[in-house]
């Protein structure tokens, strides 16, 4: 009986708060009740709304903003980029040709010489003995033969004689050349005309057969190595002219390719090629890097547009075209066949043609068919 009367009451309750708005209870209520009413309204907009839009087949959609470039032939030219190392045509090490002491270095590093310039001295007392002795035998025999040749020529002394003092004069003759030799070679002189670059001895140090000495570069000369892939063997040759750049240097010239190798490296199949570089102020030194751009490839009339404007699906290569048609200018959808790129160009070898206009600005933001508006 307490449990019925209990669900009682709570019925009388709630029966008065729905009877009393001005509650809390009351308006909590209402505004639930409004809310799913309000809900129930915006879902019938959304639905109005979308079958409205598919009803509707006249409404025009804004134009996408685009840029364009038109076509016409012009000059595409394709580059091999390779880096390669400057070296000097004369780069001469000279080393000691004979053993002893190092006399006098009368040469400075970085001193500009002559050809036959005295570098550095090497004491050889012992050749400088033999050298006094040979000579004093020549001049005896040559004084010698002299006299028995006036002698023999007056039909005076035997022929032996003659022949003996003959031989006697030939033989000092050569054994003073040879000695002179010998020592010459204590005196090391420039063999070309250059700058010292650097002398490798001290004065009173001990240097043997062999040793290095000193070397002389010639700057005013110098020459770029680099080598290529096989694959451009056909396309270079010699007398194709190379644009040069050394970054380090902030130098940039043009020169023509010197030397093509022939022969192909089995390790690496590339081929050797060299570009000659007038240095006459001297500021392009040995060893430094430098980055060449050959021509490979040119095209006087060719179809050229930027690579960025290329797009890809999987049927191939395309590029959108702005197309003039009633009413206004659409998006075309155009199949192209690539050639070469360089740069931020590409050739195009069919599908353009001069007079297409290619969209290269808003290429990513349209669609074939999609009416276009030209900036």
């Amino acid at each position: 009986m307490k449990k019925q009367f209990i669900y009682l009451f709570a019925a009388v309750l709630l029966i008065s708060c729905e009877q009393n708005p001005d509650s809390l209870e009351g308006k909590q209520a209402l505004l639930e009740e409004k809310q799913k009413e309000l809900a129930e309204i915006q879902e019938a907009v959304n639905k109005l709304e979308a079958e409205i839009a598919e009803m509707d087949t006249t409404a025009d959609e804004a134009a996408t903003a685009v840029e364009i470039k038109a076509l016409s032939t012009e000059t595409f030219e394709h580059f091999v980029k390779l880096t390669g190392t400057v070296t000097s045509k004369e780069n001469i090490m000279i080393s000691a040709e004979t053993s002893g002491r190092v006399e006098a270095i009368p040469a400075t590093e970085g001193q500009k010489v002559s050809r036959g310039t005295v570098l550095v001295r090497i004491e050889n007392e012992a050749v400088s003995n033999q050298l006094q002795e040979a000579k004093s035998s020549f001049e005896l025999a040559e004084v010698t033969f002299q006299k028995r040749k006036k002698l023999w020529d007056q039909k005076i002394g035997s022929e032996i004689e003659f022949l003996q003092a003959k031989n006697a004069f030939e033989t000092t003759k050569s054994r003073y050349a040879q000695v002179q030799t010998q020592y010459n070679n204590t005196i090391i002189k420039a063999p070309i005309n250059g700058v010292v670059d650097d002398i490798s001895v001290k004065e009173g140090e001990f240097v043997a057969m062999g040793s290095p000495i000193v070397r002389v570069v010639d700057l005013e000369k110098v020459e770029i190595e680099a080598e290529l892939s096989e694959q451009y063997l056909q396309s270079i040759n010699k007398g194709d002219s190379v644009n040069v750049e050394m970054p380090a240097l902030g130098i940039s010239r043009k020169a023509p390719v010197t030397f093509v190798s022939q022969v192909i490296n089995p390790d690496n199949r590339s081929f050797k090629i060299k570009v000659n570089l007038q240095n006459k102020d001297g500021q392009i030194k040995p060893n430094v890097l430098a980055n060449l751009m050959i021509r490979d490839y040119k095209n006087d009339s060719a179809i050229v547009v930027p690579s960025t404007s290329i797009n890809k699906d999987l049927k191939g290569d395309f590029v959108y075209l702005a197309v003039s048609q009633e009413g206004g200018t659409i998006a075309q959808k155009r199949y192209v066949k690539k050639g070469s790129s360089f740069g931020a160009t590409t050739e195009i070898q069919e599908g353009l043609q001069a007079g297409d206009r290619v969209i290269t600005i808003g290429y990513n933001q349209v669609n074939d068919g999609e009416s276009i508006s030209l900036n």
